[in-house]
């Protein structure tokens, strides 16, 4: 195999939209020409992570990591330099031809056969809904009213009957049976000895990772039989706990919306999307998990939760709605009324009804608050008690001091105590909770330390940045620098490698930093970035340019002038007085010349 050839790379670099790859994984909000949000590699409460799309870089203020987007894929999906180029294709449609090396490790062929693997069984199910004679599945997606573009978008398919229909399939694909096991194709007999089809029988949709790749199935039964949904099994490209079915065709509506909708049912997603309702999500038959919840983080800070009005939806709203809030997003629960489904309201009541009801939907505090009163008003001190234990957790997350108050109110009023007791009962349980983790914070205290000490730079430091800062944005001003600055003026390593890299480079590529990255080490890159994010203090480049010119220089000519004290020294104490008189002579010299080169 050989290597990328950098026509590719460079075409897949000037197909990307930084932001819009970013945004799968990291909620960004505009500011002023860049885009910003929390970081996704180390934590933090303010957002310090910011996206320069004119440049194509990001870079973190907080923690220093910076790069293009394929630097990005690499830490943030633990994948090489190879696979990062491969994965970005595949997002801007490039072709990157088998041919060429991606990764020789065995991990990540093995993974790549799996993925193909999944993807034939899923074409398998699809071609037989479309164009076999299995009738049964076609109604039944006609009775839900599911359109022929759905099943398409949705690549919804059919598991017929039958034993081993799939398994001769992938077989006869040139699949082995022990990797149609350990994806969760095929099951073993209780006799250890012959192998089955997993999925008969029922209508298949397959199940995408965030990325947009199928890793699994859910098959739901056409004939009255259990489970009504059978998922995949636990596989190592499959956990239920961080997959939310719909959502790599959701992500785009998410953001525009500013909110996702989390439903129960795969198919009232389908619903949903058909009516261009298409913020909507589905758990995958568990209730909604942390990693989910991550999940949607990154593309909005407001989820809506649609539950189904009995006693375990109700439930599983609940410890959805909890998990919502700690993690720091906004959170409302839309009650649809009892007997139907969203794809029940959305037929009956259209996109307006759906949208009317959106609006309607409880907050947190409301919605705990509906639910302690179902069992009626609370008046005695056990009951008010109790209510207020179910809902202080929820007030003390509350973030925003305003919003806090308000909740606060709205409590008291409800169940008829004062504001007062309400706060006492608040700081009690703050109190309480201090008391359990006294040591919660410090991992972060100490990042924080960390990044406040890489920050300080000496004066030679920051005259470096801000020169090559300046140049990296006023291209016009580099043959200034050119005449007066040399490579070893510079005294940090990765300062120099830069400048070296913008010498050798065109005018063209110069304008191009996602393309200077892949001539850096990570290093380099972050330092690159740091300076591509700056901004350029006061109104007059040009002498911001000369100052930090001089200063460079100087220090220059110190730190020279320091290593050949120490070298006439050594030549001393050596008696080797023919060096003595050289160095006496460049000290003199460079005295002479000290604001304006070195020797």
């Amino acid at each position: 195999m050989g290597y990328i050839p950098e026509e590719i790379i460079e075409e897949i670099l000037h197909k990307t939209d930084i932001v819009q790859i970013i945004s799968e994984y990291v909620l960004l909000k505009k500011r002023g020409k860049n885009y910003f949000g929390i970081c996704p590699f180390h934590q933090e409460d303010t957002p310090s992570f910011s996206v320069t799309p004119d440049k194509q870089i990001f870079y973190c203020f907080g923690c220093n990591a910076g790069g293009n987007v394929l630097k990005f894929l690499m830490l943030k999906e633990g994948i090489s330099y190879p696979e990062a180029i491969r994965m970005a294709g595949v997002k801007v449609g490039v072709h990157v031809p088998d041919h060429y090396n991606t990764n020789n490790t065995r991990e990540s062929q093995e993974r790549q056969r799996s993925y193909k693997i999944i993807a034939t069984a899923s074409k398998f199910f699809q071609q037989h809904l479309l164009y076999h004679k299995d009738t049964e599945a076609r109604n039944y997606l006609q009775s839900r009213n599911i359109s022929s573009d759905m099943i398409e978008t949705f690549q919804i398919g059919y598991a017929p009957s039958g034993w081993n229909n799939l398994l001769n399939f992938l077989a006869a694909k040139g699949a082995k049976v022990d990797e149609l096991f350990k994806l969760g194709l095929i099951v073993k007999s209780q006799q250890g000895t012959n192998y089955y089809d997993r999925f008969r029988n029922r209508v298949m949709l397959p199940i995408h990772d965030a990325a947009g790749r199928i890793v699994g199935f859910g098959g739901r039964t056409i004939d009255g039989g259990n489970p009504k949904y059978l998922n995949s099994p636990e596989t190592p490209y499959f956990n239920k706990r961080h997959l939310l079915y719909g959502l790599h065709l959701a992500r785009s509506a998410i953001r525009d919306c500013g909110y996702a909708v989390v439903m129960e049912g795969y198919l009232d997603v389908v619903a949903a999307h058909q009516y261009g309702i298409k913020n909507t999500v589905a758990t995958l038959g568990t209730a909604l998990t942390r990693d989910q919840v991550k999940l949607l983080m990154r593309y909005t800070d407001e989820i809506v939760i649609s539950y189904d009005a009995d006693a375990a939806g109700v439930q599983a709203a609940i410890r959805g709605l909890d998990i919502i809030q700690q993690l720091g997003c906004r959170v409302k629960v839309l009650h649809i009324p009892e007997g139907k489904d969203p794809d029940d309201f959305i037929r009956a009541h259209g996109v307006d009804g759906w949208h009317k009801l959106i609006k309607s939907a409880y907050n947190l505090i409301d919605f705990k608050l509906h639910i302690a009163f179902r069992k009626g008003i609370p008046t005695s001190v056990p009951e008010k008690i109790s209510v207020l234990q179910e809902i202080v957790p929820n007030l003390s997350n509350i973030k925003n001091s305003v919003e806090q108050e308000e909740s606060i109110k709205k409590v008291a009023s409800a169940l008829s105590l004062s504001w007062e007791s309400v706060i006492s009962e608040l700081k009690r349980y703050q109190t309480d909770l201090g008391k359990k983790s006294p040591n919660g914070d410090k991992f972060v205290i100490k990042t924080d330390n960390n990044i406040k000490r890489k920050s300080k730079l000496t004066a030679r430091e920051q005259a470096e940045f801000l020169l090559l800062g300046i140049i990296l944005t006023d291209f016009e001003l580099f043959s200034i620098v050119k005449q007066e600055i040399k490579l070893e003026h510079f005294g940090s390593g990765e300062n120099q490698k830069i400048y070296s890299l913008l010498l050798k480079s065109t005018d063209e590529q110069r304008r191009e930093p996602a393309m200077l990255m892949q001539h850096l080490n990570e290093k380099e890159q972050n330092t690159l970035s740091r300076l591509l994010s700056q901004q350029i203090p006061g109104e007059n480049p040009v002498d911001i340019l000369n100052d930090c010119i001089k200063i460079i220089k100087e220090q220059a000519g110190k730190k020279h002038q320091q290593q050949l004290l120490m070298r006439l020294k050594e030549a001393e104490r050596a008696g080797d007085m023919q060096q003595v008189a050289e160095l006496l002579q460049q000290l003199q010299q460079l005295s002479n010349t000290m604001n304006t080169d070195l020797p």
